[in-house]
């Protein structure tokens, strides 16, 4: 799959668009919970309800944690609607 479809070649990016779109077991191979954990914390604001849910499982990320990464994204914290 082309994860470069809009001419981004950014490896944070990349990565990104792999967790929301790729198998997840290749992408843990890949990256390391480590790595990915980071990522999903930093740009929580990216991920929706059931990716943010297995993703949360997945790299045993605490509730804690996510509201903690969610008050401190302003994207995540300045939403107008809640879907």
């Amino acid at each position: 799959m082309n994860l470069a479809w809009d001419g981004v070649k950014s490896a944070r990016e990349i990565t990104i668009r792999e967790m929301l779109y790729e198998d997840p077991r290749k992408v843990l191979r890949k990256h390391g919970k480590e790595k990915l954990r980071k990522i999903f914390l930093k740009h929580i604001h990216r991920f929706d309800k059931r990716n943010r849910s297995f993703w949360k499982l997945v790299l045993k990320v605490s509730d804690e944690e996510v509201a903690k990464a969610s008050s401190s994204n302003f994207r995540e914290a300045c939403k107008i609607w809640n879907y």
